[in-house]
C-alpha cells in the first residue's frame, strides 16, 4: 500500500506544500483538508482597498512565476484587493490541485497512533503516515482590561462609523485598520495606541522611486546583522531628515511633496519620531511597511497616543509619556497577539517550540509545519515554498533526519531569545527571510553559490532584487539572470561592498 500524507489547510502555504508533494512524492497518496470553500487563503480574501506590502515579484511562487522586477506606478507592483486570490485560484488550476484537496472539510483532531496519525474530519477519522499542518498563523487580539466596547472581528470593523476609536499595536494590521477606520467617509475620531516606536519602510522608497523589495539585494543581506542594522538605523533617519536631497541624488519617477507642505512635514516628523523611538532590537525586530497610514497621520486623520495609563479607560499617556490625555471612546480595537492553534488541534502535547526550524518536529520525524514562519520583513507564500521543499524532500529520503536534531533545536531557541527578545517564540517563530532561506537551501542544496554559478552571474544575483527564484532548484531558469534589473544605485553597492569586505575581515579575526 503507499505511504499517505495529509495536509491540513489549502491557503497559500498548502497549495505550494501539495505542489511539491505531487512533485517529490510520486508513490504517495496525498490529501489536502480545507474547512474554507475555495483555496484563496487569509491573503486571498482580503477588505476592501487591501494593497499587499511585499511585491508581486518577491511574494510569488518560483514555480508560478507571472511578474518581473519592472517597476511600476500606483502600486502595480503590489497585489491589490483579490489579486493574490486570483493569483492562488490560478496557481491551482495550472497544476490540478484541486482534486487533491476535500473543500468544506474542517479537521477537528490529529492524534497519535503506533507510528502514524489519525486525522478527524466530521464524522471521519482516517490513518496517514506523515502530517504537514499549513493553517498558519491566526490573529488573537490580546485582552485589554478596559472598560470601553471591544471589535474583534473584521466584520465588525467594517460598520464603524462617526465613532471614537482607540487601536492597539504598532503591526501592519494595526497600521492598516487605523487607516481604514480613519478613511474620510467614515467620519471618525482615530486614535492609534503605541507603546513605542516603530519601523516604517516605506512601499516605495524615495531612493528611484521604485519599491523597497527592489533595493534589498543579497549584497545587503550577507553583511552581519549587528553591522547591517545600526548602519540601517542611521541611514533611515539620514534618509527621513534628507528626503529631497536623496531624490535629486537618485531620482524617481514621481515628485513628492516638499517638506515646507504642512501634511508632508507632520508625515515626516511622526516618521522620524517613530523610527528614533524604536531603538536597539526594537528597531531591528519590527518592520511596518503599511506606509499608508502615514498619510493619515499627515492629514490628522489618526492621532498618535500611547499606552492606557494602567486601569483606567478614560486615560491615555501621550506618545512620549510626559503627559495624560482623557479620551472617551466609543470603541477599543486590539491589534495584539497571534496564536498558532497547534494545542487545540492535537490531542498530543504538540508545541511550536518542539519545531526545529519552525517545521519539522524533534520527536516525530514525521510531523511538520507550513507557514509558520513569520518574517520580520519578507512574506510568508515563499517563505512556505521554501519549507514545502525542505519538508518534501525529507519525505522522500533526500535529507536525513538530523540525529542531533533536539540539540539544534535548543541552540536555535536559544538564538531567537536573544535575537528576538520582545516577541513570544512559543507562539511564533520569526525570522529573517533570506538567512532563513538560505538555511533551508544549504540543507536542501540549492543555495545559490560562486562554484555553482560562476562569478558573473553569482554576482549579478548579488546585486538584483533578492527573491526566492534565485534558488538552484527545479524551479531554477538561469537564462531570467539576463533581464534582470539592478536598482540599487552603484554608490551604494560599492559601500555596501566595502562593509561586507570589513564584515568579513572582523569575522575571520574573531576566529
Amino acid at each position: 500500500m503507499p505511504k499517505r500524507l495529509a495536509i491540513i489547510g489549502a491557503g497559500s502555504a498548502g497549495l505550494i506544500t501539495l505542489h511539491n508533494a505531487l512533485r517529490r512524492l510520486p508513490d504517495w497518496e496525498i490529501q489536502a483538508f480545507e474547512k474554507g470553500d475555495n483555496v484563496r487563503g487569509a491573503w486571498g480574501n482580503p477588505y476592501p482597498g487591501f494593497i499587499s506590502t511585499s511585491t508581486k515579484y518577491t511574494t510569488q511562487f518560483s514555480a508560478f512565476r507571472k511578474y518581473d522586477c519592472t517597476a511600476g506606478e500606483n502600486y502595480e507592483d503590489f497585489f491589490r484587493d483579490d489579486e493574490y486570490g486570483n493569483y492562488l485560484d490560478e496557481f491551482a488550476e495550472k497544476f490540478d490541485l484541486l482534486r487533491h484537496i476535500a473543500l468544506n472539510t474542517e479537521v477537528t483532531k490529529i492524534a497519535r497512533s503506533a507510528e502514524q496519525w489519525l486525522v478527524s474530519h466530521g464524522d471521519k477519522q482516517d490513518p496517514f503516515d506523515a502530517v504537514v499542518v499549513a493553517t498558519g498563523l491566526h490573529e488573537r487580539p490580546r485582552q485589554v482590561d478596559l472598560d470601553i466596547p471591544t471589535i474583534r472581528s473584521v466584520e465588525e470593523r467594517e460598520n464603524v462609523r462617526d465613532s471614537t476609536v482607540i487601536v492597539m499595536g504598532g503591526g501592519e494590521s494595526a497600521a492598516d485598520t487605523a487607516n481604514r477606520l480613519a478613511l474620510p467617509d467614515r467620519n471618525n475620531t482615530v486614535y492609534l495606541s503605541l507603546r513605542s516606536g516603530i519601523r516604517v519602510s516605506p512601499r516605495y522608497h524615495p531612493i528611484r522611486g521604485v519599491p523597497s523589495d527592489f533595493l534589498r539585494n543579497r549584497l545587503l543581506l550577507s553583511i552581519h546583522p549587528d553591522i547591517r542594522n545600526a548602519i540601517g538605523q542611521k541611514f533611515v533617519e539620514t534618509r527621513i531628515r534628507n528626503r529631497e536631497l536623496f531624490e535629486r541624488l537618485f531620482p524617481g519617477r514621481d515628485k513628492r511633496l516638499a517638506a515646507s507642505d504642512p501634511v508632508e512635514a507632520r508625515k515626516r516628523h511622526w516618521d522620524f519620531l517613530f523610527t528614533k523611538t524604536a531603538k536597539d532590537k526594537l528597531f531591528n525586530t519590527f518592520h511596518n511597511k503599511s506606509d499608508g497610514f502615514l498619510d493619515a497621520i499627515g492629514e490628522g486623520r489618526i492621532q498618535i497616543i500611547g499606552p492606557p495609563v494602567e486601569g483606567k479607560a478614560t486615560q491615555f499617556h501621550n506618545f512620549e509619556q510626559t503627559e495624560t490625555l482623557a479620551i472617551h471612546a466609543d470603541y477599543l480595537v486590539p491589534q495584539l497577539g497571534y496564536t498558532n492553534g497547534l494545542s487545540d488541534l492535537f490531542e498530543e502535547d504538540i508545541h511550536l517550540r518542539d519545531f526545529y526550524l519552525g517545521c519539522q518536529h524533534t520527536t516525530y520525524d514525521n510531523l511538520f509545519l507550513a507557514g509558520f514562519a513569520r518574517p520580520i520583513i519578507g512574506n510568508i507564500p515563499t517563505i512556505s515554498e521554501q519549507v514545502a521543499k525542505y519538508v518534501t524532500a525529507t519525505l522522500a529520503g533526500k535529507i536525513p533526519h538530523p540525529e542531533n536534531i533536539t540539540h539544534l533545536q535548543s541552540e536555535d531557541r536559544a538564538y531567537m531569545s536573544e535575537r528576538f527578545a520582545r516577541i513570544d517564540i512559543d507562539t511564533v517563530y520569526p525570522v529573517e527571510m533570506f538567512p532563513y532561506c538560505d538555511r533551508l537551501a544549504t540543507l536542501t542544496g540549492t543555495l545559490p553559490t560562486r562554484k555553482k554559478l560562476g562569478f558573473k552571474k553569482w554576482l549579478k544575483i548579488q546585486l538584483t532584487p533578492a527573491t526566492t527564484m534565485h534558488y538552484m532548484d527545479d524551479d531554477f531558469d538561469p537564462a531570467e539572470l539576463e533581464s534582470e534589473k539592478i536598482y540599487t544605485p552603484p554608490i551604494l553597492n560599492t559601500l555596501l561592498g566595502i562593509i561586507r569586505f570589513v564584515d568579513l575581515l572582523t569575522r575571520t579575526n574573531r576566529r
